[in-house]
């Protein structure tokens, strides 16, 4: 008659199924939690995207470079009162603005436009530090020329 409990064999068994088991838990953890940095990471990259893209289309001069011309941002410089944009707030995490770059560069009026238009099309390109190293959002926008900077036309757009 056999005693109640397991033999040696069967917790070795047990054991190494329960470290199968976690071994693939683990791996799913992980993976998940960078995609969540990747996807949080480039959510706010678009986010501050869009605020570059209303503030060219507010034709503000410190986003407008000239045609042909680009203005950069490094890490942390995005909300300093000097060169960047103070009323960008800086949060936690995903939130937190020094952990992004920004650029817009001015590529000249678009091949469709008349030759009235004074407009130019930007591309605005936001980059943060993910995991795998550093990843990139990239927009494009129409807006006004850098002349029309601070000029009645493009006042109170909204």
């Amino acid at each position: 008659m056999r005693n109640q409990g397991l033999t040696f064999v069967e917790v070795i068994v047990a054991t190494g199924a329960l470290a199968i088991v976690l071994g693939l838990f683990t791996t799913l953890l992980v993976g998940n939690m960078r995609q969540t940095s990747i996807t949080g990471g480039r959510v706010q990259a678009n986010q501050i995207g869009i605020f570059l893209g209303r503030q060219i289309l507010e034709a503000d001069d410190r986003a407008l470079p000239t045609v042909g011309n680009s203005l950069s941002w490094g890490y942390g410089q995005l909300n300093s009162s000097s060169t960047g944009f103070p009323s960008l707030t800086s949060e936690q995490q995903f939130g937190n603005i020094a952990l992004y770059r920004a650029s817009v560069a001015n590529q000249g009026v678009p091949s469709w436009a008349g030759s009235g238009w004074q407009v130019s099309q930007y591309r605005i390109e936001v980059c943060w530090q993910s995991p795998e190293g550093e990843r990139c959002v990239r927009q494009s926008i129409i807006g006004p020329s850098p002349a029309l900077a601070g000029s009645e036309i493009v006042t109170n757009i909204n």
